[in-house]
């Protein structure tokens, strides 16, 4: 571990673009919670069947749409007009989305799939790239803005939530609202022309490949097994959770990896803010938690005695993912050319779309393979990638050692 300098701190400019990460991932998530809602109300008159298929394209479109605002800001108009022009699409097709008709609503959908693209994976490079010259707070930098991700994508919901008891067109124009907050935050910033490009000299092209090639493998695996466990947990929790009706059933399971998520997250931004460790061991300790928060699933009695461990696994499982996440990112900015950063960050979410379907499949014969088999599964994979995580650290010690030193820090601060 090492200390970090008092005189090294989270800027200004990064504190507003996780401030307008957190108003557009309460846009994006409050528009997702209702929309199916919405085209099975009354007003279009949509089958469950139709409304889902639309929103599983929806989902997959924005993420290849993330590849696009990457490859347009980098190499094109720039990533911060690229966000304003992003927030300026995703609030036009939220107020579209106001007007009851199939059309708005596809016009609405398009207008926010784009926007989104362009807002979010440009938003993160701008942020990423306010840490180049402080190595040690990366870290902390990608934690802050899972903070502002996970309480943006928990109030958004509810808020949102909140006026569409009202009506759809409220909970529409709420979302309108909060991603023009965040286009107007984005647009008093500043470009980052402090930031200078960090070539890591003493780090060899080979390496830096490595790093990266296997912050997306990681990245990769890691969200294919939290999903394709999903529907063990759920199995386990409605099990677990049958009979209980001191807390509403809704609020304790849904809610328990957003709740202990924000609460680990925050907490950890505070502690990467003043002491740095190697970025591959805490993701190697992120997997070997992550591992332990499904074994414990496994001895699990199928009582609702066993909830405390059952919210202990739950609290184990959200750790590991905030331990990975973030830090994937980080390793991510740190050995990528800054020139070309959104496209290197977009690029790590397109092998995870792929692995998601993997777990899609796992999921339509969960029944056949089963829960246990599933989870045991899961849990050597995890430790496989804690192996392999580990030995990166090993390999990155070195030049982890170099890429800190005090004399690079004060020459880049």
């Amino acid at each position: 571990m090492i200390k970090i300098p008092n005189n090294i701190a989270h800027s200004k400019s990064s504190l507003i673009y996780a401030l307008a990460y957190f108003f557009e991932r309460a846009s994006y998530y409050g528009v997702r919670s209702i929309i199916v809602l919405y085209m099975v109300s009354e007003t279009l008159q949509m089958s469950n069947q139709e409304a889902l298929v639309i929103y599983g394209w929806f989902s997959v479109f924005v993420g290849l749409s993330k590849v696009l605002g990457a490859f347009l800001g980098d190499l094109l108009i720039g990533n911060k007009t690229t966000i304003l022009v992003g927030g300026a699409l995703q609030a036009l097709g939220c107020f579209i989305l106001c007007y009851k008709s199939l059309i708005s609503l596809y016009i609405g959908f398009v207008l926010i799939v784009l926007g989104s693209g362009l807002f979010t994976s440009n938003t993160i490079a701008q942020f990423g790239k306010k840490y180049l010259n402080k190595p040690k707070l990366l870290d902390a930098g990608f934690s802050l803005l899972f903070v502002a991700i996970n309480l943006g994508s928990l109030l958004g919901v509810l808020a949102i939530g909140y006026f569409t008891d009202l009506g759809f067109n409220y909970g529409f124009v709420a979302a309108g609202i909060l991603i023009t907050l965040a286009t107007v935050f984005v647009f008093f910033t500043s470009e980052n022309k402090e930031v200078m490009l960090f070539n890591h000299k003493s780090i060899i092209l080979n390496k830096k490949l490595l790093y990266i090639i296997s912050v997306i493998i990681l990245s990769a695996i890691f969200w294919s097994i939290y999903e394709s466990t999903y529907f063990s947990v759920y199995t386990i929790q409605e099990k677990v959770f049958d009979g209980i009706n001191i807390i509403p059933k809704a609020y304790l399971s849904a809610g328990l990896n957003s709740y202990f998520g924000i609460i680990i997250i925050t907490i950890l931004v505070l502690i990467w803010s003043y002491v740095y460790t190697n970025s591959f061991f805490k993701i190697f300790l992120g997997l070997i938690v992550s591992a332990l928060s499904f074994m414990i699933l496994l001895f699990i009695p199928e009582t609702s005695n066993a909830l405390s461990l059952f919210i202990f696994s739950a609290f184990l499982l959200s750790f590991g993912e905030m331990l990975i996440s973030p830090i994937l990112y980080s390793i991510a900015t740190r050995f990528s050319n800054p020139k070309y950063l959104a496209i290197v960050l977009a690029s790590v979410t397109i092998p995870s779309m792929l692995f998601y379907k993997i777990s899609g499949i796992i999921g339509e014969h969960y029944v056949e393979i089963g829960s246990s088999v599933i989870l045991i599964s899961s849990i050597i994979i995890l430790l496989v990638l804690g192996v392999l995580a580990y030995f990166l650290y090993l390999v990155y010690k070195k030049d982890d050692r170099i890429y800190l030193t005090k004399e690079v820090e004060e020459f880049l601060s």
